[in-house]
């Protein structure tokens, strides 16, 4: 069966600096070759650090900004050629719901307005069909009939964040992309959120793309996972394969930054030796981008960037160490997190 999102080679830079007449004399290289696939009623996690180029990569699959290169296919449509009302009909079959759910609400419209406003754009104007697909939106998120009658500033920040789920729910989407939905939001409040979208997607069967920081939190959400680092994938494929046996230094060394709750695990836990600060993107490093970090970087890693080899069925890693770096840490990076 065809997958529900295709992305293949997604490329984007942003000029930086400019010279003479208003030309780019450096440009950021935000998102390098990117591809990934997402089956329907599924999650694909995606992480790394700030920077890596996550958020990016979300907003050139929904046309939000215009992509350099690459392909992007929602079932058999070409989401990058599309324009106008075609466009706007494929963003309906894709939401997003933001970090932010104050910033991205209305604060002068009530809870029935916004929830609706998508129904609104197709053409809907019957105000009693409107009045209770509302109500049948907030009740889905987990909140009584009676908030369709509140104002965004009246909701705490987890309500709000339901209420952006439910708007993207509005128009029956294939997909929603969750751009670190709950990054904002206490642990309890999270717990709560996670609980719905999984609930979600069993009722619904809608795919999710999960964008996040937290490698811990994206283990618990999705189905698959893809590893992001200064704009490239480097490791990707089945969450918990990845997850057990991460072939990517840098793979391992985010899993190791995620503290476990027994005090004394977390002391025997190694941690692989990564050195330095992420280099700006405005100068991606030659070879494997990640070599001036790494500490299995030979010479090959800093003149040729490695192609993505296959680790297991379905898993792959950027890595022209994927041996070596399987047995860099060992079980103790893992310790402590199954």
């Amino acid at each position: 069966m065809r997958p529900l999102l295709e992305v293949e080679g997604l490329a984007k830079s942003f000029p930086a600096r400019r010279g003479g007449f208003g030309r780019p004399r450096a440009f950021v290289r935000a998102v390098r070759d990117v591809s990934f696939t997402i089956d329907r009623g599924r999650t694909l996690g995606v992480v790394g650090e700030s920077g890596s180029g996550k958020s990016t990569a979300a907003r050139l699959l929904l046309g939000l900004v215009p992509a350099d290169a690459g392909t992007v296919r929602l079932g058999d449509v070409d989401v990058l050629s599309a324009r106008g009302d075609r466009l706007h009909t494929l963003r309906r079959r894709m939401p997003m719901v933001f970090q932010d759910p104050y910033s991205s609400l209305d604060p002068t419209w009530v809870v029935r307005d916004i929830v609706t406003e998508p129904l609104r754009l197709t053409g809907e104007r019957d105000r009693a069909v409107l009045g209770a697909r509302a109500e049948e939106l907030v009740e889905m998120v987990g909140l009584a009939p009676a908030y369709v009658r509140r104002y965004p500033h009246e909701l705490s920040g987890g309500q709000r964040q339901r209420i952006a789920l439910a708007r993207a729910l509005a128009c029956e989407p294939d997909l929603v992309v969750l751009d670190e939905a709950v990054a904002a939001l206490d642990v309890s409040t999270r717990a709560g959120i996670i609980g719905l979208l999984q609930d979600l997607q069993d009722r619904l069967g809608v795919a999710y793309l999960f964008i996040s920081h937290d490698l811990a939190l994206v283990r618990v959400v999705s189905h698959d996972l893809a590893v992001m680092y200064l704009g490239r994938v480097v490791e990707s494929g089945p969450t918990e394969d990845v997850y057990a046996r991460p072939a990517h230094p840098y793979t391992q060394a985010l899993i190791a930054a995620a503290p476990v709750p027994d005090p004394v695990v977390q002391r025997a836990r190694v941690r692989p030796p990564v050195r330095g600060e992420v280099p700006s993107a405005l100068d991606v490093p030659t070879g494997c981008a990640f070599h001036t970090r790494c500490p299995l970087a030979t010479e090959v890693c800093r003149t040729t960037e490695p192609p993505e080899v296959p680790v297991a069925d379905g898993h792959l890693a950027a890595c022209h160490h994927t041996d070596r770096a399987a047995a860099l840490s060992g079980e103790s990076v893992l310790k402590g997190t199954s």
